[in-house]
């Protein structure tokens, strides 16, 4: 089995110090006083002493508050942004919305040959990977099959990859340089193959003969891995990588143990758009196609016209349904999805992917739920960003807002349910909250957010969110406290 390596799981810096656990009252509670004053000690751990926590736990059905603190007042997101972003994208476009991507070319189609180049246009389609796919290069084998029914057997001019839907910048406005090299922080484009990473598989060598296997997900040559490791028989094992900024060198450093488990690790890719149409290349000349001419980003090609009328379209790709893409979203966690997202909704509202543009897609869609765009901070679509800021009580009218829509059930569908899938598989197992609460998580360093609905144990649908800033205690210990309190909650029956 092949483990993998978990250095930054989703948005989170994940800290280790403080342990300690938060102990919840096992008697009977019997009024909704009594819930209160139990939820009240738990987020008043001595704990959290130095933290702040933002609390507003709300009645779906009555409208009435069963609990607030700091409700009103700015938290960071962490993930919890996510739920603005995908909230607004499924109201606009709806569940049905499909990415296009099209296959073209400007030249001359012969017998055997297309005279001119290949162009590859696309509006941020993520799904070209194995989540979608049984092999991410599958859509390119089959626009190389397609070539292959036509006899062309080789392509004198370039390979061109037109990214113009989205605008060049390829990362969230106050993302962390430090991270920028993992997965988490992948960068987003128009055209998007691999989820823009390469997973890599590292087998330590089994005995005194053997060599260490490094496998990546996918073979090409855009990226270049340079191997620093170091082979021991006993003592402390360790392992690190890095993509220097603006490159696609992958250095490994550290010692492997002979004999210890396999492990994968997810290096993000640099330039979106290149590492695409530079596979899409390969992928053709695998298939027996000579490309006579080179990968190219359109941004490096001076006077490219997007809109250039002598096009001849080959072939389209059309992505799985938005639905199901948002679930990948929200359940895992992926934040290019997230920013994709953003994007996609300026392309769709005004022609160009920007930020800006689909911020205000946000901003009018968050005015519609009662949240009027100066009193939060947006700035970027998935949460990576410091700078994004937000209330309890906002997050809850989306809830709300989504619970009362006429894509209730999409959106429900979209959330990590507890105990059971997502982030949240592994928590609240073995409780009568497992199965039961549906809810976005979120963690940045010293930062939690868990956000999402929750049913008494006499049906009483609840909508919740927790948020917390400027803790220093472990991922444990935010844990124990929120899914300590929708336990009681999930245990709690009005009608005692």
């Amino acid at each position: 089995m092949i483990k993998k390596l978990h250095l930054i799981a989703f948005t989170s810096i994940i800290l280790f110090g403080c342990a300690g656990t938060s102990n919840f009252n096992s008697a009977k509670i019997d009024t909704l006083p009594e819930l209160q004053t139990e939820i009240s000690k738990t987020f008043n751990s001595p704990l959290f002493e130095n933290a702040h926590w933002g609390v507003l736990i709300k009645s779906l059905k009555t409208g009435k508050i069963w609990y607030e603190q700091n409700s009103k007042k700015m938290f960071m997101p962490a993930s919890n942004e996510k739920i603005p972003t995908t909230a607004s994208t499924l109201i606009t476009l709806g569940p049905d919305f499909r990415f296009k991507t099209e296959l073209l070319h400007n030249g001359t189609l012969t017998d055997s040959s297309i005279i001119g180049d290949i162009i590859v246009r696309g509006n941020g389609d993520p799904t070209l990977y194995n989540r979608f796919l049984k092999d991410p290069k599958d859509v390119f084998r089959i626009w190389a099959e397609d070539l292959r029914s036509l006899g062309v057997v080789k392509i004198t001019g370039n390979i061109i990859g037109d990214d113009n839907a989205f605008d060049d910048d390829h990362i969230g406005y106050g993302w962390s340089f430090d991270g920028l090299d993992v997965w988490y922080s992948a960068e987003v484009g128009a055209l998007q193959f691999n989820e823009n990473y390469v997973d890599i598989k590292i087998f330590p060598p089994k005995g005194k003969g053997d060599s260490i296997l490094i496998i990546p997900n996918v073979n090409s040559r855009y990226f270049n891995i340079i191997n620093n490791l170091t082979v021991i028989d006993s003592g402390r094992a360790y392992f690190r990588f890095n993509r220097p900024y603006g490159t696609n060198n992958i250095y490994l450093n550290g010692t492997i143990k002979r004999g210890a488990e396999p492990f994968e690790f997810t290096p993000s890719l640099t330039n979106p758009t290149l590492f695409y149409v530079t596979v899409l290349k390969e992928t053709f000349e695998e298939s027996g196609i000579t490309v006579e001419g080179n990968a190219l980003d359109c941004d490096d090609i001076s006077g490219w016209n997007s809109e250039q009328a002598d096009l001849n379209l080959l072939a389209v790709r059309q992505s799985p349904p938005l639905k199901e893409i948002l679930q990948g979203l929200m359940k895992r966690s992926q934040n290019m999805y997230a920013e994709t997202m953003v994007k996609l909704l300026g392309w769709n509202e005004n022609g160009i992917g920007t930020f800006r543009n689909g911020k205000r897609v946000v901003e009018r869609v968050l005015k519609g739920f009662g949240i009027d765009p100066d009193t939060y901070a947006y700035m970027d679509g998935s949460g990576l960003s410091r700078y994004n800021y937000i209330s309890p009580e906002q997050l809850v009218k989306i809830l709300e807002g989504m619970y009362n829509s006429e894509y209730k059930d999409v959106w429900i569908d979209l959330l990590p349910i507890a105990g059971v899938d997502g982030t949240l598989r592994n928590r609240m197992k073995g409780t009568k909250a497992e199965g039961n609460v549906r809810a976005k998580t979120g963690t940045i360093s010293n930062v939690r957010g868990l956000s999402g609905y929750v049913t008494t144990a006499d049906g009483e649908e609840l909508v919740f969110s927790f948020l917390v800033n400027g803790h220093l205690v472990s991922t444990k210990d935010t844990e124990d406290v929120t899914d300590g309190v929708l336990k009681i909650i999930s245990e709690y029956s009005n009608s005692n």
